[in-house]
């Protein structure tokens, strides 16, 4: 009996024990925080060593080259020529040349009276142009003389004069390549010409103001051409003509210039004299 109480006890001691394990709430364990890793003191941290910069290789800067200076020449005669009347003369073979001046001169007979007609002959081509067209009367012993401008294309030339039974003289140059002689321009001068070449900048408000003497009946007449060194065309400038004038007839003219070498061809003018000015009003 008591052995039986013994057993009874111990089993009741176990029952217990095993409620209360099993009751128990475990305790969540908390995890441990690691510090950071610190340099020892003393010691620097060496930055990351920089890949090293490639230094370009240097460019040749350029030499700059210099504008070439322009080549001028002087003036080259292609024929002086004298005769009496009304000729023919013998050819002559030419170069091209864009410049080319006819001077002439007409001498008077015993009554003081000089005309002259000239026309240049283009064998090749059989065309004929006139240069000179001229009379005028009370003339000195020097004559009637002016110069005319025609370019030439290359090749075989003649002359024929007309309208005169007295001396008579023709000289042609190439004035191709002949260096300007002064920048801007401001002319006055006589009579039928082509100008000397002259040197002028580029401007689009490019103004010419021109003026012609009247003769003794009151007429003036007056015709210019404005032609660039290099250029085939050669517009016109100025062409007008007044009658019963007792001041100058004048006037102002536009053209628009591109910069460069230019020159005047003037032409009708009665031998009178004339003027003119231009001036860039841009």
């Amino acid at each position: 009996m008591k052995n039986r109480r013994l057993i009874l006890g111990a089993v009741i001691i176990l029952l217990v024990l095993a409620v209360l394990a099993c009751g128990e709430t475990a305790t969540p364990v908390k995890e441990a925080t690691v510090a950071p890793t610190t340099a020892p003191m003393g010691e620097a941290t060496e930055p990351p060593e920089a890949e090293p910069t490639e230094i370009p290789e240097p460019t040749d800067t350029p030499i700059p080259t210099n504008t070439p200076e322009p080549v001028y020449t002087a003036p080259v005669v292609l024929a002086e020529i004298e005769g009496v009347g009304e000729s023919v003369t013998d050819n002559f073979e030419w170069p091209a040349c864009q410049k080319a001046v006819f001077y002439w001169t007409a001498f008077p007979s015993s009554y003081g009276s000089a005309s002259l007609i000239v026309h240049l002959h283009n064998v090749e081509t059989g065309r004929d142009l006139s240069l000179v067209n001229e009379f005028a009367m009370d003339v000195s012993g020097d004559g009637i003389s002016g110069a005319a401008l025609q370019p030439l294309v290359g090749g075989k030339y003649y002359f024929s004069t007309e309208n005169t039974d007295e001396a008579w003289l023709l000289r042609v140059e190439c004035q191709d390549g002949v260096a300007p002689v002064a920048s801007g321009l401001d002319l006055q001068a006589n009579g039928n010409t082509v100008t000397d070449n002259y040197e002028l900048p580029a401007c689009n408000k490019s103004v010419f103001a021109w003026s012609v003497e009247p003769g003794d009946s009151g007429t003036a007449s007056l015709i210019v051409h404005l032609c660039k060194v290099g250029e085939d065309r050669c517009p016109t400038l100025v062409n007008e003509f007044g009658m019963d004038l007792a001041a100058p007839l004048e006037g102002e003219a536009l053209e628009a210039l591109s910069g460069g070498i230019y020159f005047l061809a003037i032409d009708n003018t009665s031998g009178r004299p004339w003027s003119i000015h231009w001036e860039c009003r841009d």
